[in-house]
């Protein structure tokens, strides 16, 4: 059965209940802050939409003071590469090793108060 459906183009498009609809990825009912977005879009160094350990220990430590002065990041949110680690660590619910933008977001937005 196909449903025929609008939009503001004035064109009709068709949706046939055949083809699976792919949904957004469930975000746990945590919607990233634009700050904790910029942060995590500075922290992605290969731009995969993916953080690793290595990646936010590695920007934190060459961007982080930039980060800071921009007012991306507190100044007191900069530390070394054991609070980089840590921060990961704490993000990284599922322990698969790499960070998604809601796994992030959650932990930042908690942490530095946005």
């Amino acid at each position: 059965m196909d449903q025929s459906l609008g939009n503001p183009d004035g064109v009709r498009g068709v949706l046939s209940r055949t083809e699976p609809y792919e949904a957004p990825l469930p975000t746990r009912g945590h919607v990233m802050s634009d700050k904790a977005r910029a942060l995590f879009d500075a922290l992605d160094l290969d731009h995969d939409g993916t953080l690793t350990r290595t990646e936010v220990i590695v920007a934190l430590r060459e961007k982080g003071p930039t980060l800071a002065a921009r007012g991306v990041i507190p100044f007191w949110g900069v530390g070394g590469d054991d609070a980089s680690a840590a921060l990961f660590d704490a993000a990284d619910q599922n322990g698969d090793r790499v960070l998604s933008p809601e796994e992030f977001a959650a932990v930042v937005d908690r942490r530095f108060g946005w």
